[in-house]
């Protein structure tokens, strides 16, 4: 008798255990069951209350000007001109990529016999215009970027001048300059980029590391919605931007400083950065926000040449591992 009451008893708790795990396993596939139901449902309802077709806005016209100048042997010969067309042609892709919202027009300075364009992607060589100047001493072409610009100020939004090693990778740099045009205060304020360089893993602001004696200037700092700019005593990265009131404020300064050697480098470094104090403050981003706005440089040369100066412009994202130490050295460490 006790043992068939045990028996009805297991009986019946498998009954309802049996019961219950039904449920509970009919509920998980209800739920799932509403829950892609509702999510069908919600894409219906944003279907049905969408905002019908957007106008498009219309895209900034912008012009980038790059100086371009290699040796007459690498532009007769495409194996000793690898390193080169490697670099130019990353440079005009990073345009491409960074500028594919706007209409874009990318100019190429150079001289006759003197440039490697040719080598070039069938699409790139597509999609420049190759300019050949004379009687010019190479080291000048800066300027005739900057003359291109005073050429052409009321065809474009912006414009740009970038040396053939300059990548640019910001899809929101223009947004990044006319919110600081617009904001800093004074239309005689220029935002340049802190230039970087990849090396090792590590990156490296060249322009900040370079320069041993590196001061920023308080007294001009300005800040724009939580991010701080500072005049500093190396402003040069490569890369200029201005828009075009810009460019009008500079014609009508005169540009007294055009075609000079100022002495800072030499006239490159004049015409993509010194000749514009003419008529402008230049801005970085400050050390405490050095990624907001910024260009890579191709090379790593500079990395090479100076690794170990202001170590708080050099920034990695991986902590080198430490080396393994020999059995008795640990020993004795412990000890």
């Amino acid at each position: 008798m006790e043992t068939e009451r045990q028996s009805l008893k297991k009986k019946f708790y498998q009954f309802v255990m049996f019961r219950l795990a039904l449920m509970i396993e009919l509920f998980r596939n209800l739920k799932q069951y509403f829950k892609v139901a509702l999510f069908y449902q919600r894409c219906d309802v944003v279907k049905t209350l969408g905002e019908g077709q957007q106008v498009k806005p219309i895209p900034p016209k912008v012009i980038a000007v790059i100086p371009h100048i290699t040796s007459v042997e690498e532009s007769q010969d495409r194996q000793k001109a690898v390193a080169k067309i490697e670099k130019l042609r990353l440079t005009i892709d990073s345009l491409l990529a960074s500028f594919a919202h706007c209409e874009l027009t990318i100019v190429i300075k150079t001289v006759a016999d003197r440039h490697i364009t040719a080598y070039l992607p069938e699409y790139q060589i597509n999609c420049i215009q190759v300019q050949e100047e004379s009687n010019l001493d190479p080291m000048f072409m800066g300027f005739k970027c900057q003359d291109e610009f005073v050429k052409r100020v009321d065809e474009f939004d912006w414009f740009l001048f970038l040396e053939d090693d300059i990548l640019i990778q910001d899809s929101y740099l223009l947004e990044k300059l006319e919110k600081f045009n617009t904001t800093c205060g004074s239309k005689r304020a220029l935002l340049f980029p802190n230039r970087y360089e990849l090396w090792e893993g590590t990156k490296r602001y060249i322009d900040l590391i370079i320069d041993s004696g590196l001061e920023w200037n308080r007294l001009s700092s300005v800040e724009v919605d939580g991010v701080k700019f500072g005049e500093c005593t190396n402003p040069h990265s490569g890369f200029f931007g201005l828009s075009k009131d810009q460019v009008k404020l500079w014609i009508e300064s005169g540009r007294e400083w055009n075609n000079k050697d100022l002495g800072f480098g030499g006239p490159r470094e004049c015409a993509a950065t010194y000749s514009l104090l003419e008529c402008f403050s230049i801005y970085k981003p400050h050390p405490i926000n050095l990624h907001f706005f910024e260009v890579r440089h191709y090379d790593t040369k500079y990395s090479q040449l100076y690794p170990e100066l202001s170590p708080d412009y050099i920034f990695s994202a991986i902590q080198p591992k430490r080396p393994v130490m020999e059995e008795e050295e640990l020993t004795k460490t412990l000890v």
